[in-house]
């Protein structure tokens, strides 16, 4: 994101210090006002948890989550900043963005997931061509010349789905970083398949009907 500050700018003259742009008092990166002057704050570079106060863990209680987005999210209503400056609103918006990206991460455990990899630097290559159960879905959808066999491999891919969440989640957990990764192949292979049925379906009914 390109309107994040990072921990290596807008530094005070003390190691790992950060200062508020307006009126250069320290503050911490976590503070969105400043507590001087009052002033909203840049973007900073936080993870998502800490950007929503939500404890940094696999596992989140979604009703947490929603009530936390929701409260964070009418601080930066436009309209609190319409008689603010150009800098302010701008500052404003930026931080709608990233809670809302935030946000919009945490609430889907496979989006969640990548992200908790990628937290722990633990991000591997691998190609859904050697995942064999990708495979074989791709190939039984790939046959399926009916509506009715489409929407059974349809079926089959939401169960391996739903299977594969819990899964990864459970992977993640016991820090079993290389399965969780072949985990996300396998999830990203059947949400594939899943995004295709309503396309092959529909070529299929328009093929009977002509």
């Amino acid at each position: 994101m390109g309107n994040v500050i990072g921990f290596g700018e807008m530094r005070g003259g003390a190691a790992n210090e950060t200062v508020c742009w307006l009126c250069m008092k320290s503050l911490s990166p976590r503070v969105i006002f400043c507590h001087s002057c009052g002033a909203i704050q840049p973007v900073r570079n936080i993870d998502h948890f800490t950007r929503l106060a939500l404890e940094r863990r696999i596992d989140i209680n979604q009703e947490t989550l929603e009530r936390q987005y929701a409260a964070m999210k009418k601080t930066f209503d436009p309209q609190r900043f319409a008689i603010r400056g150009a800098t302010e609103r701008g500052h404003a918006a930026k931080q709608l963005e990233a809670l809302t990206e935030a946000y919009e991460t945490l609430r889907e455990p496979v989006r969640r997931g990548r992200y908790w990899l990628g937290l722990h630097e633990q991000e591997f290559e691998e190609s859904q061509a050697g995942n064999p159960v990708v495979q074989e879905m791709k190939i039984e959808f790939d046959h399926a010349s009916s509506a009715g066999e489409v929407d059974r491999v349809a079926r089959k891919a939401g169960q391996h789905f739903e299977e594969g969440v819990m899964r990864l989640l459970q992977s993640l957990r016991q820090q079993n970083w290389q399965l969780a990764n072949a985990t996300l192949v396998e999830l990203d292979g059947m949400e594939g398949i899943l995004n295709e049925v309503r396309g092959k379906r529909t070529q299929i009914t328009d093929k009977k009907d002509g």
